[in-house]
């Protein structure tokens, strides 16, 4: 049961990442930050439940990341994407509208780190 539910995330996150790339490509770079987060937050609860852990009810990846144990160098690049959560999507968390904040090379950088999390997963746990 565990490991279907760990499934059910992953394929989310996986999608979620492909969406972010896609994102990429016709300049959406707001969107593929937001996507990004969310890939990374859903690899890292798959990575919780699958150590049979409770998944915590939370965006902060800086959270996440810790109990999910990624490496230091993965984690600091994680913590770049913890804003993106509301900073992508809300028009009034800063002085900017959402899109304004982001350009390819940001977004670029962002979408990176969520691979990044992909390819640290599919070594520990194989791809599903």
């Amino acid at each position: 049961m565990r490991e279907e539910v760990a499934r059910k995330w992953y394929k989310q996150a996986v999608h979620d990442l492909e969406m972010a790339e896609k994102n990429l490509e016709i300049g959406g770079y707001d969107v593929a930050a937001f996507l990004a987060h969310q890939a990374v937050e859903k690899l890292l609860k798959t990575i919780l439940i699958l150590r049979e852990k409770e998944v915590p009810r939370t965006h902060y990846l800086d959270q996440l990341s810790r109990e999910a144990g990624l490496p230091e160098e993965l984690h600091e690049r994680v913590l770049d994407l913890t804003p993106d959560y509301t900073l992508s999507r809300y028009p009034d968390v800063s002085d900017r509208v959402p899109y304004e904040h982001y350009d390819e090379a940001v977004a670029a950088e962002k979408v990176a780190t969520a691979r990044a999390v992909l390819e640290y997963f599919r070594a520990e746990w194989g791809k599903w």
